[in-house]
């Protein structure tokens, strides 16, 4: 079971006040001296910020939280909403940007990684404890690393990788230190460190703790670290590691019976339950039309689960009047479901296995992973793996697949940057608004990349943007 301690909002207060002439750090020094307080620093429910479905969601146009009159925000140019909503490349959105949740959470999370490892390494106790809570912080610190270089930078290429900018990756407390913008090179290479195969070897088999970092977890950071890197065999086998200790697919098909999908947080398929914005998602998250058109019919949440959908299969014009929103969009709201949105759970492995297998030219083994999953969503799925498909007909299930697995979390944010940087699978994205009109964005856009906040990058002069 997860264990919360309340503690952990006291000692917590101690390391995120910043210095003002910093990124996030702590001043001055933290009295922990035993393990078994530095050890509370890593039992919490991580909140890292903004949903994803806020601005990730706009950009990828996988979803969007039912936000206010469209009509409005169209007609306020400067303002970030704006920007993302129309893809509009145009809009300064550095000088809009004073202040970013999400950033600021991920870097205070790493901030609390870095106490627990230089507090761990002064303390006396025991040397396997201490092994495995520097462990357990390395791994989590290379993970929220690799959210904010897949945010705030662009997408790894390994012939660009060294020459662009990716973020500060921070590995020390100490106040006087500048924490320097590092290429997107530089951060994977430390990431891969952070999370390396010895590293994983010093933390638990398993832990009855969706909080807490266990091998499923670590192999799983290390997956989608090379995933992202499109080293795509090794990545695949790291995944491959994650299953070996968990392997546990989240299975819908009750909700054809309960009428209710209910996903708790302790779900055995989440590695470790994380989340952007409120703990309850993806409550009042709205699903474009072209995502609904995509949307299987006999997916159990979709067909089951009908008074969660507000306006039925999909918005009339009158409805979305009413909502503030546009025409043949889709919104769920449902209470019952703690969705992982910043996490990684069984999933996830799945995905990356199935989509590296098919790009190593073993196209209907590929697509039967993502059948597996599918099984558990759909009631009496096509079978993908029996379509006589090449790798670009398979790619085109993959991008579908990820959309609708992923919805309302950062993957498919994620996942569009690495096709894009590829020619064959680089899409330019419409968005249809109706009414409203109709935007694009193409797949080298600088809204692909997050601005940094001014209220780190006016007291960090190497926090020069990445786009």
């Amino acid at each position: 079971m997860k264990k919360i301690y309340t503690l952990i909002v006291a000692l917590a207060c101690l390391f995120w006040s910043c210095d003002s002439k910093l990124d996030i750090v702590p001043k001055g020094k933290t009295t922990l001296a035993n393990l078994a307080d530095i050890e509370l620093l890593l039992n919490q429910e991580f909140n890292l910020g903004g949903a994803p479905a806020g601005e990730l969601g706009l950009i990828c146009n996988d979803a969007f939280t039912q936000f206010g009159n469209v009509a409005e925000y169209l007609a306020t140019p400067n303002t970030l909403n704006y920007a993302y909503i129309k893809y509009d490349e145009s809009v300064d959105r550095a000088a809009l940007t004073n202040d970013d949740s999400r950033y600021i959470a991920l870097y205070k999370q790493i901030n609390n990684m870095n106490v627990v490892i230089e507090k761990t390494d002064q303390a006396d106790g025991d040397a396997a404890l201490k092994s495995r809570l520097i462990a357990e912080a390395k791994i989590l610190r290379a993970y929220f690393h690799y959210l904010l270089v897949n945010i705030y930078a662009k997408q790894y290429d390994e012939s660009t990788a060294s020459d662009l900018g990716g973020v500060p990756y921070v590995t020390t407390t100490d106040v006087s230190v500048l924490k320097e913008k590092v290429s997107i090179a530089e951060v994977y290479s430390q990431l891969l460190e952070d999370c390396s195969e010895n590293v994983i070897a010093d933390v638990r088999d398993y832990i009855d703790d969706i909080c807490r970092v266990d091998k499923a977890f670590a192999w799983g950071v290390r997956a989608k670290a090379l995933f992202q890197m499109k080293r795509y065999s090794e990545a695949a086998e790291a995944a491959r590691q994650a299953l070996r200790y968990n392997n546990n697919l989240e299975d819908r098909s009750a909700t054809a019976t309960t009428g209710v999908w209910d996903l708790q947080r302790n779900s055995t398929n989440n590695y470790l339950y994380m989340y952007g914005g409120t703990p309850v998602c993806p409550t009042y998250v709205c699903m474009p039309p072209e995502s609904v058109a995509i949307f299987d019919d006999n997916d159990y949440v979709r067909k089951y689960e009908i008074d969660s959908w507000t306006g039925g299969p999909t918005w009339s014009a009158e409805e979305a009047e009413m909502t503030s929103s546009y025409e043949g969009a889709l919104c769920y709201t449902g209470w019952g479901t703690m969705y992982n949105n910043m996490g990684i759970r069984t999933e996830n492995m799945y995905f990356i296995i199935g989509e590296s297998l098919i790009r190593g030219g073993q196209v209907k083994e590929g697509l039967g992973w993502f059948d597996k999953v599918r099984a558990k969503r759909i009631e009496n799925p096509e079978i993908w793996a029996d379509k006589a498909l090449d790798e670009k007909g398979a790619m085109e299930l993959v991008r579908q697949f990820s959309y609708i697995e992923f919805f309302a979390g950062y993957d498919t944010f994620f996942n569009c940057k690495r096709w894009n940087s590829e020619p064959a699978y680089a899409r330019t994205i419409t968005r249809d608004l109706g009414k409203f009109g109709k935007y694009s964005i193409s797949p080298d856009s600088p809204l692909w990349v997050f601005p940094f906040p001014s209220s780190a990058t006016r007291y960090n002069e190497t926090l020069t943007q990445n786009y």
